[in-house]
């Protein structure tokens, strides 16, 4: 009896550290943080990043604010910020990612496509929200489309800058409004999706 109890013991004590681990986890990332990515994709070659070019909108549209520059600028600094901790590097002119990023909004809102601007969210007369992207979505497993997700939903894109493929994204249910300012933690959100990148098991070419 005894060293059945010992063996017990020995045996908790070994699970114990990954339990703890798998908690810690569940607890950083939570339930809500979901993401997908191309598996045929080598992202330990991505050393360097750059935002995709993208055609922006005028700060205002209709009887509202159809882009907040000061949001963009939030977003910018906190998604590059994780890149940065992941040992991403800025490149301008030679980048191995393009970055790009969307927040959904009510389906009443949501008229583009995302064959036709991908991914883009507009309101009222706009067809995009704050950037138009041109990039091939179909070699990710699981793609939805922006329009398929709650309003308010954060979405981060990595881009292959070679090929123009999506290669990783990663999304939450933020509750982000563009037309209003604050009620929510812009870099926690962004912190959220990108302890998702990079995804696990990694796949070397």
């Amino acid at each position: 009896m005894h060293q059945a109890t010992s063996t017990s013991l020995s045996i908790l004590r070994q699970a114990l550290p990954w339990f703890l681990l798998l908690l810690l986890t569940n607890c950083t990332v939570g339930p809500e943080i979901s993401s997908t990515y191309n598996r045929s994709a080598n992202f330990r070659s991505y050393q360097t990043y750059a935002w995709h070019k993208a055609e922006l909108p005028t700060p205002t549209m209709g009887n509202g604010p159809a882009y907040s520059p000061l949001l963009d600028q939030q977003l910018k600094q906190a998604i590059e910020s994780e890149l940065v901790k992941e040992g991403l590097r800025p490149d301008e002119e030679n980048p191995d990612l393009l970055i790009a990023y969307d927040i959904a909004l009510s389906g009443n809102q949501a008229t583009g496509s995302d064959t036709d601007f991908a991914p883009g969210f507009g309101y009222g007369y706009s067809y995009w929200y704050g950037y138009r992207y041109r990039y091939n979505t179909t070699a990710l497993p699981d793609y939805k489309s922006v329009t398929q997700l709650a309003p308010g939903t954060l979405i981060i894109d990595l881009i292959d800058a070679n090929t123009n493929d999506l290669v990783w994204r990663g999304w939450h249910p933020a509750e982000i409004d563009p037309t209003t300012s604050g009620g929510y933690d812009i870099n926690k959100a962004v912190a959220n999706i990108m302890s998702r990148y990079p995804p696990v098991p990694t796949t070397i070419q």
